[in-house]
Parts: C-alpha cells; structure tokens; sequence
C-alpha cells in the first residue's frame, strides 16, 4: 500500500493551519486508523479500502500541518535529478524482506555525492544511529530532516548550517543495499512524505541553454561541471560552508607571475563579488543556487542573456571575457579554454539538458 495523502484538515481562516480550536471529527478519526495501520502493517490494505480513508484523501495531501508547524518547500537534498529508488509508505525490506513502513525517500547517489541541508537550521545529530548508519539530523523549528547512511559527516552536534551547505556525502552505512541517501521531514518527530515539499536548485528554473552555459562555466572555471564546482577554492582544496562566501586568499604562479585571489566556488567569485551583490540579489548563503544565481546576473549586466538563450554562444563569450578568465577572448592571459573546446563541451552539456 502506498497512500498520497494531503493533510489539510481544518484551517483556521486566520492562518490556514489546523489547529486544536478548529477541530474535524472525520480527519481526527481517519488520521488516527491510519497511524494504527503504519505501526499494524496487516491493516494497511483493508484501511485503503475504507471510506474514511477515500476521505482523507480528498482532504489532505503529504505533510500534516499541526499547531505551530510551518513547511515551505525545501531544498534538494542531494545532486539535481537524483533518482528515487524507494518512496515513502509501505514496502517489502530489500534487505530484511519485511512488510515495512518506510518513513522517508531514497536517493540512488554515487558514493560521496554530496548531501545538503534542505534548509537552515541547528544540527541535532551527528552521528551514527542504528539501522540509518551514518545520519545527520537538523532541526528546523518543530520541523526537522533526517539525511542517512552517509558515508563522511561534515557537521557536528549544536552547529548552526545554512540552506544548501553540504552537510555529508552519500555512502552505503547501516543498513543498505549500496550507495543511497535516505530523507525524511519530521513534524514533531513524526514522518512526513516529503515529496511534495522538494524543489531542485534554482538553475534546474533556468532554460535548457542558459543551463548548459552556466555547466560549461562551471567546467571552463573549475575543471568540473558536477557538484564539486560548488565547493572549489581558486588553486587547490575546497570548502564545506555554505553561510557565507570562504573569503581565503590563494596564491600561486601564474605565467611567472605571482597570483593571488579569492576566487570561490563553480563561477570562481571574488569575495568583492559576494559583497557586491549579496544584498541586491537578497541571498542568505553563497549555496550553489545562490552562487548560479550570481552568475546569471553578470551576465545580465553585460547583456547576454538574448545571446545564451539564442544560443549565440561566440557573441556571449565576447560580452563575457571580462569576467571569467577561463573564457577566449579575455586578456587575462590565464590559459583559457579555446572557443572549439567551448563550443564542444557546451553542445554536451545542451544535448543532455535539452
């Protein structure tokens, strides 16, 4: 059995929220049989049988949403276009082969694919937890995310992280069949389907081309389009926290010369640019959809976003040269990438995105 429900319920006009004042006798009674059948799992296909529960669908949708509880849509917790390999509700354990109630989404991942908070919050576990394995749990007000079976944890117990900072890296710990990021949302330490309450990262918002030239930026600037970008310091290493931009200067010798800069993450922004235009675009994290979103607007204000999305790659790659070192046409001097190399990888990357 595997319901979609809405919990909706009765909503104080006031604030739309179910509160104990507004009660609902009909989603108080299904609700209840239902929380009987998630802990009775032979009950769960006579419950979805059930009238009350025909009612509680046209009700409700996935998160409850109790007294005092605020859900808005989340971050993704992992590497866009992650593929679900195991939703929330009832299933045969790949493993045990128990009829179980599975409480959260599972995410098919690459080993030590990154795995972000959906949202700021303070960390309330760290560590490893049973048949999760390695997990992180940060508490968001009454609502919480629970990330499992990492295979590195980033954070510690009582920090404070920011919406899309990397937290842990995917793995395979506890109980699991191999790499894969289990997710639950929490209300009041109750699962939730958290589906619904999902977003990709802002460039997945953006049109085929712009997102294949912001992945070729990211490759011509950092060696890699993938999530590392993000994360990347201007010569070597990286950084993990996502609040703010690293702020650490680099130098390295550069054509005989000594270079040294702040360049961070998959556009390779100075922290001049970060105070630039943090407080115009409004952005509370220097996350990768903050940072694309800092990418987008350069290349507004040097007016070629008609040239990406008609796909006028040689004419944006002109307005552009003054801003990303990596790009031809640029005299920086700083080993650009050909126009042809340009030109090959943005056609991938168009083809796979397209």
């Amino acid at each position: 059995m595997r319901l979609v429900i809405d919990f909706q319920g009765s909503k104080n006009k006031s604030n739309n929220v179910l509160t104990a004042s507004n009660p609902d006798w009909k989603y108080t009674i299904a609700t209840g049989i239902l929380v009987v059948a998630m802990v009775v799992p032979q009950l769960s296909d006579w419950v979805e049988s059930q009238q009350f529960v025909k009612y509680l669908q046209t009700r409700v949708g996935s998160l409850p949403k109790t007294t005092g509880a605020s859900i808005s849509r989340i971050a993704f917790p992992t590497v866009a276009n992650a593929p679900v390999t195991s939703g929330f509700g009832w299933r045969q354990h790949p493993i045990t082969g128990e009829r179980k109630f599975h409480t959260g989404i599972d995410f098919a991942a690459s080993l030590g694919a990154p795995i972000y908070a959906t949202d700021a919050g303070i960390v309330e576990f760290a560590g490893e937890k049973g048949g999760y394995g390695n997990t992180v749990i940060v508490k968001h007000t009454s609502v919480s995310t629970l990330y499992g079976h990492a295979s590195k944890l980033y954070v510690t117990t009582g920090q404070r992280v920011a919406r899309g900072q990397m937290i842990a890296a995917v793995g395979s710990t506890g109980m699991s069949t191999g790499p894969h990021l289990h997710f639950e949302v929490r209300v009041n330490d109750k699962p939730q389907n958290p589906r619904p309450y999902l977003q990709h990262t802002a460039a997945n918002s953006y049109s085929p081309r712009m997102r294949a030239f912001l992945a070729t930026i990211r490759w011509a600037e950092t060696g890699t389009s993938g999530s590392l970008s993000y994360r990347k310091l201007v010569f070597n290493g990286t950084f993990n926290d996502f609040s703010t931009h690293p702020r650490i200067k680099q130098c390295a010798p550069i054509n005989g010369k000594r270079v040294c800069s702040t360049a961070a993450g998959a556009y390779q922004m100075l922290d001049k640019s970060w105070y630039d235009l943090q407080p115009k675009l409004n952005l509370t994290n220097f996350s990768p959809a903050s940072q694309d979103k800092m990418a987008v607007e350069y290349i507004r204000r040097n007016q070629a976003i008609a040239d990406v999305e008609a796909g006028n790659l040689d004419a944006a790659l002109q307005k552009l040269a003054r801003v990303w070192a990596s790009m031809p046409y640029n005299n920086y001097n700083q080993n650009a990438k050909t126009l042809e190399q340009w030109r090959t990888y943005y056609q991938q990357q168009l083809a796979y995105r397209g």
